[in-house]
């Protein structure tokens, strides 16, 4: 009898188990810690007999059931756990594990070992070419901007291998013995060659790695730590103020805030791995500052079109230096201190933009000297071809009427419109926005 209660006991138990992720998925029973990273969107899709008939519903269902089983954010970060702490391994593919915990982002470490050049140039000889091409339009483009008014200042950022070498795995250290060419580096001789203002913070970060205290990347981060932002700060606003030949204001450094709090940007790496336990982090300095006006100068009007190394500048005091910024992330998304210019760069007036603009800034890091100012020259031979009256809406009225005119297109944006259950006019407007952004987007990187 003890014996059927005790099996009884262990099969409800049991039982009780296999339901709990349902229960859970159903309920939400517990709460957990959201996993970070990137998430894909999907469109979801409708119950109907054509979506039964090609599959696309069940299919659907498949995936929102792999993604949303109850616990699963729990389950993924055990597993994570256990691969990181018993086999040193990443499950993230983007991210490697260095020497004393040190973690880097692929896409620099491919860099670092060639993989970069062998991919988008195949031969040094061929990306050489590439450059000193890149950097002539550059020379023309600088004179014709500087004839308007308008200074150009290129900032070639730092990245983690370069500063950090030591700390990359063996393997990835022999490779980078054997593949010595840097791009970033062509770029700032050719620069020097050509008279075009640059500041090259490899060489920068690598003197101050002598002498700081502090590393200049924390261990879970891929972009400058916040301790090098007051420097940065006062490094870019310097080489500003000699092209600009206005004062601009100076840094005052209030406080150097020693703490294990981590900005978001200092410890990405740690969260994209999506470990159960957090990882120990030394006391590092998360510096607060101020600009200290420097005479009677009118603030200048800045452009910045660069990767997410600006950001940590543009949380930062550095932004007040100046009357407006606008910020056109890798080309593509425009950011602003006026908000009716937040919107995506081929929306925006840009020819007003630039048109008010003193100094524009091209920020970009090793990883992206692989694809060139983020196709900014191209934008702004578009830009000033187009002139001051060129309105967007004229190009995508335009297509509307071609999609009307095509029988076969026009049934195709009829039946998007009824999947997602939108007005024809709206499905219209949707496809020949799509349209015009394909043609006029000139964004080459993810």
């Amino acid at each position: 009898m003890k014996d059927k209660t005790l099996h009884n006991i262990l099969f409800w138990l049991l039982m009780a188990f296999f339901c709990l992720p349902a229960l859970q998925q159903c309920a939400g029973l517990f709460h957990f810690k959201e996993l970070e990273g990137f998430v894909a969107t999907e469109e979801p899709v409708k119950l109907s007999w054509k979506t039964l008939k090609d599959d696309s519903f069940q299919k659907y269902c498949g995936r929102r059931a792999k993604n949303g089983f109850g616990f699963r954010e729990f389950y993924i970060r055990t597993y994570n756990q256990l691969m990181y702490s018993c086999f040193n391994q990443s499950t993230n593919d983007h991210i490697v594990i260095g020497k004393n915990g040190e973690l880097f982002l692929r896409q620099y470490t491919d860099v670092t070992t060639g993989k970069a050049l062998r991919d988008e140039f195949g031969t040094v000889d061929s990306a050489q070419r590439a450059a000193i091409s890149n950097v002539q339009e550059t020379k023309r483009w600088m004179d014709t901007l500087r004839a308007r008014g308008i200074q150009l200042l290129v900032v070639l950022a730092p990245d983690k291998p370069a500063i950090y070498p030591e700390y990359l795995p063996d393997d990835m250290q022999r490779l980078a013995a054997e593949n010595p060419f840097s791009l970033q580096e062509t770029y700032a001789e050719l620069y020097r060659q050509y008279g075009i203002p640059h500041i090259h913070f490899t060489p920068i970060f690598q003197e101050w790695k002598k002498t700081t205290p502090y590393p200049l990347y924390t261990r879970y981060g891929t972009h400058w730590a916040h301790s090098t932002i007051p420097a940065v700060t006062d490094t870019i606003l310097r080489k500003m103020e000699e092209l600009l030949q206005r004062q601009l204001p100076s840094v005052q450094y209030v406080d150097s805030n020693l703490t294990t709090r981590y900005q978001a940007s200092d410890r990405e790496l740690e969260g994209q791995l999506n470990l159960l336990f957090p990882l120990r982090h030394q006391r590092l300095p998360m510096p607060t500052f101020a600009l200290k006006p420097e005479g009677n100068d009118a603030k200048p009007n800045l452009l910045v079109i660069g990767d997410s190394y600006f950001t940590q500048l543009e949380g930062s005091p550095f932004m007040e230096a100046f009357n407006r910024v606008d910020y056109w992330k890798y080309n593509k998304q425009a950011f602003s201190t006026e908000s009716t210019r937040s919107e995506k760069v081929v929306y925006i007036d840009r020819y007003k933009i630039l048109d008010e603009t003193d100094i524009v800034v091209v920020m970009f890091t090793s990883m992206y000297a692989y694809k060139y100012f983020f196709g900014f020259l191209e934008t702004l031979e578009e830009t000033l071809q187009d002139g001051p009256d060129y309105d967007w809406m004229q190009e995508v009225r335009s297509t509307i009427q071609r999609i009307k005119a095509d029988p076969v297109w026009y049934e195709s944006v009829k039946r998007q419109a009824e999947e997602r259950q939108i007005t024809v006019e709206q499905s219209l407007l949707d496809n020949a926005k799509y349209v015009y952004e394909m043609e006029h987007q000139k964004l080459n990187v993810p």
